[in-house]
């Protein structure tokens, strides 16, 4: 009768290759991923600055940084944040609490805005995300958005909340669904999260542009 602790160094040596080929699989997965992106993006990238530089952060994170932006834009980084597709039980573990391939912009502008505001989907993956110099909002409360869906809105001082629900409203509309608009007084004065579309039937000079007009909105004096 054969040991079964013989074959514990085979199980092994199996495991170790399953996973090592995920991994691979996994980090190629990704690559092509944020690649079929990028390229979508190209024909918007111009409306927030004329040349971007790349830079990867790990295996699940690219970032375009926007050289030169344009005003109203003193700053501009866009994250292309993918699901940890790398890392079996993680990326399971992940999907189940809802996390998805998504852009992340931060935006940091010549002119700060005068409040602060946030809009979130409640049920998004980065809802409970919050800045470490936040203090408690004035007002909270929940608005329904033009698809029907709840969005938590906290807001103080004089924020105008009319252009960031137009605004996430058409965001909404040109990505993969809204997940969260955040702004600040202090940098970065402007956070956005959006699933990413199908990328085949959206254009993302629309949703670009889309996104410097509300950084003009919300940098605009009142």
């Amino acid at each position: 009768m054969t040991d079964p602790s013989a074959l514990l160094p085979g199980l092994g040596i199996v495991l170790v290759a399953v996973v090592l080929l995920w991994f691979a699989f996994g980090t190629q997965t990704n690559i092509r991923r944020a690649d079929r992106i990028m390229r979508w993006m190209q024909d918007g990238l111009p409306l927030l600055g004329p040349r971007t530089t790349l830079r990867w952060l790990g295996s699940s994170v690219a970032e375009l940084r926007i050289a030169g932006p344009r005003a109203p834009l003193r700053a501009a980084t866009v994250l292309i944040v993918l699901e940890p597709r790398d890392l079996g039980l993680l990326w399971a573990l992940a999907r189940r609490r809802g996390r998805r391939d998504f852009l992340l912009l931060r935006l940091d502008l010549a002119r700060a805005p005068r409040s602060r505001a946030d809009l979130i989907d409640p049920d998004a993956w980065t809802a409970k995300d919050r800045r470490g110099d936040d203090a408690p909002f004035d007002r909270e409360e929940t608005w329904t958005d033009g698809s029907g869906g709840a969005v938590r809105v906290r807001q103080d001082g004089p924020a105008d909340l009319a252009d960031l629900r137009r605004s996430w409203d058409r965001l909404d509309r040109l990505s993969g669904g809204a997940w969260r608009i955040s702004v600040r007084q202090l940098v970065p004065h402007l956070e956005i999260h959006l699933l990413v579309p199908a990328l085949e039937a959206s254009d993302a000079r629309q949703l670009l542009g889309t996104v410097r007009e509300l950084a003009e909105a919300v940098s605009a004096p009142r």
